[in-house]
């Protein structure tokens, strides 16, 4: 297999579809899960899923502390690192400590793509955008976005921004959550904007998902001599615009993940998993 590379936003940044999410996955805190982990991370790198997606609220810290260990044993450049800054932090001075906080524990100066994990109602957008912004300019970051954003709201961080552009909104979207994308995809598109795919086989590795759609995705996985996992997978990064973060615990399952780059779906198989249709699918 062959891992697909597509632009990150406008940036002409190559990334691949399909990267390593580290959300859960350190629950078990035993150093024997803890090298697990560390295998599964180092066979998505090797099949080119270098993109690996962190926050500081995984573990309090302690994804991006192990993330940080494998870190340094690859070329910076041939990874790209994404992290997430919680919405509690209410001043400059204690987001610009978080955001130290997480270059230390991944032992970076920098990492790739700074993200606000979600807002709070108390949340400043204009403050938080400013902040990110900073970022960018102190080199802590080299390109900023949000997570789990409407559309509204990704709108108005935009207009905040004065200097540069987001690049991303990372979002739940799956065969069985998928309204945002129903909705919103086409502006995305338009501009020439990335979403980022969080929790792609829903959470719960697509356990008790509706009959239709467990239907859908085993004839799909007879039809391509796939798994239902890969098919969910292949039905995401087979939109324009959209890259993914899967998770996986298990060198057979990072396998699994990384060779669903490979299958082109249909656009009728694309299509049949809405329950409206998105302009232009």
């Amino acid at each position: 297999m062959i891992m697909r590379y597509v632009e990150l936003g406008k940036t002409g940044e190559k990334i691949p579809v399909l990267g390593q999410g580290t959300h859960g996955i350190y629950l078990d805190r035993s150093k024997e899960f803890s090298e697990e982990w560390k295998q599964s991370l180092r066979k998505g790198i090797e099949l080119g899923m270098t993109h690996i997606d962190t926050a500081e609220k995984y573990g309090d810290g302690l994804s991006e502390k192990i993330i940080g260990e494998i870190i340094k044993e690859y070329n910076r450049d041939d990874l790209f690192i994404t992290t997430k800054l919680l919405p509690n932090h209410k001043t400059e001075e204690s987001m610009m400590k978080a955001v130290n906080e997480s270059l230390r524990r991944l032992g970076l100066k920098n990492v790739d793509l700074y993200l606000i994990h979600w807002l709070e109602p108390y949340s400043s957008i204009k403050k938080i955008m400013q902040v990110l912004e900073k970022l960018i300019d102190l080199g802590k970051t080299r390109y900023i976005g949000v997570s789990n954003f409407s559309l509204e709201q990704f709108k108005q961080a935009q207009q905040e921004l004065k200097k540069y552009e987001l690049v991303t909104n990372q979002i739940k979207i799956n065969v069985t959550d998928h309204i945002h994308l129903q909705e919103c995809l086409p502006y995305y598109q338009d501009n020439r904007l990335t979403l980022t795919a969080c929790s792609p086989f829903g959470g719960n590795g697509l356990k008790d998902i509706p009959e239709d759609v467990n239907k859908k995705l085993n004839n799909l996985a007879k039809k391509y001599n796939a798994t239902i996992f890969q098919i969910a997978l292949a039905w995401l990064i087979n939109h324009d615009n959209i890259i993914t973060v899967p998770k996986a615990m298990d060198l057979d399952h990072v396998q699994e993940n990384a060779t669903a780059a490979d299958i082109k779906l249909e656009f009728e198989n694309i299509k049949e998993f809405y329950v409206q249709m998105v302009d232009g699918y």
